[in-house]
């Protein structure tokens, strides 16, 4: 008598949809030989155990099913760290991006434990969110070894920009060259990167500073424009004039798991919520002659309270241009997006979008 896999999740499975793996065994129709019988799963992150399932066979089919996402999701734990002035600023590897699992499973039958009758291959699940399924059972699905975004092709950018990020997802640890082209003034400039793992997310930074930094002279005040390349894929970032507005770029972990970088150009607002606690007071005193007085010898009124705790949150309303369809689809990852860092003076600052709501506008209709 055997026990089998039937079933396992698929390949770039994300750790925050169902994990679900099935096993059948031929013991489940022999109760008087196996009584209570169950199925046992434990779950290796790695080479280590971190549970161990028991599931009661399906009455109907015989099956047990066990899902592992809500335990596999608990050693995935997201980081921004970018590294300044360095063109491969972030690996995103094991626990960051993606996880490694091996289900091992076995049987339980009277009262006893035997383990490890069936193991399954490792397996590698992905720290990426899926929107309503289509013709793929996962957003990394069609997108091995490109870099890993929706946003538009055509992107506006400043010279001064020391930040701007676009994530590249290989799936072995074969080299890959990224191209830069400058129009109008600079140098091309094509390091070749190799992955240390498979699967790793490689958070690129293609802002000037941090071109220039790795290569003196690639782009330039001459510079109009340049193109991000890898193999067929490819980015056009124009430059723009020394802006009018305080700049505030916002870095966010789009739907693949990796990071992006969107400006908003124009007018900027901020703004303060703050919330105060106080006690009251009484708004006079009383001398030892029993005389009141409402103020000091130098007429300063006494105060009715006082607040011994203020609490403000920094709130910024942001304008954009003018927008393209791409980027009404591309920026509803960042409104939806579950971290979010804004650029000041050169460090990031987590923050949190308020608005609840977004609308996918046309250009032809809105």
């Amino acid at each position: 008598m055997s026990l089998t896999i039937t079933y396992t999740p698929n390949i770039y499975s994300s750790v925050h949809d169902d994990l679900i793996y099935t096993v059948s065994s031929d013991k489940v129709s022999d109760p008087i030989t196996y009584p209570n019988f169950k199925y046992i799963g434990d779950v290796y992150v790695g080479s280590t155990i971190v549970a161990r399932l028991k599931r009661v066979p399906d009455p109907t089919s015989g099956i047990g099913i066990f899902n592992i996402g809500q335990i596999v999701r608990n050693y995935i734990t997201s980081t921004f760290d970018p590294t300044a002035n360095e063109v491969l600023a972030q690996v995103m590897g094991d626990g960051i991006s993606n996880v490694t699992v091996t289900m091992k499973f076995g049987e339980d039958y009277s009262f006893e434990n035997h383990l490890d009758i069936t193991v399954d291959s490792a397996r590698t699940f992905f720290n990426n969110y899926n929107g309503r399924y289509v013709t793929s059972t996962t957003s990394l699905l069609g997108h091995e070894d490109t870099m890993i975004t929706t946003r538009p092709t055509f992107n506006f950018i400043f010279l001064t920009s020391a930040y701007f990020f676009i994530t590249y997802f290989p799936t072995s640890t074969d080299p890959f060259t990224l191209n830069i082209t400058p129009y109008g003034g600079g140098v091309i400039y094509s390091p070749v990167i190799t992955p240390d793992n498979a699967y790793d997310m490689l958070v690129l930074n293609i802002s000037p500073v941090a071109l220039n930094a790795a290569n003196a002279g690639t782009i330039t005040t001459n510079t109009i424009k340049y193109v991000v390349q890898i193999g067929t894929q490819r980015f056009e970032f124009k430059l723009i004039c020394e802006p009018l507005y305080t700049i505030l770029p916002f870095h966010f972990m789009n739907v693949y798991g990796g990071f992006d970088t969107a400006i908003f150009t124009k007018v900027s607002r901020k703004s303060y919520s703050i919330q105060r606690s106080d006690f009251g007071k009484l708004k006079y005193k009383v001398g030892a002659d029993g005389a009141v007085t409402f103020r000091n010898d130098n007429g300063v009124y006494y105060d009715r309270r006082s607040v011994y705790s203020t609490v403000s949150t920094e709130k910024f309303q942001v304008n954009s241009d003018f927008l393209t369809d791409e980027d009404y689809n591309w920026l509803g990852e960042l409104v939806g997006a579950t971290m979010v860092y804004i650029e000041q003076f050169g460090f990031f600052y987590p923050c949190v979008i308020t608005e609840t709501d977004y609308a996918f506008n046309k250009n032809i209709s809105d």
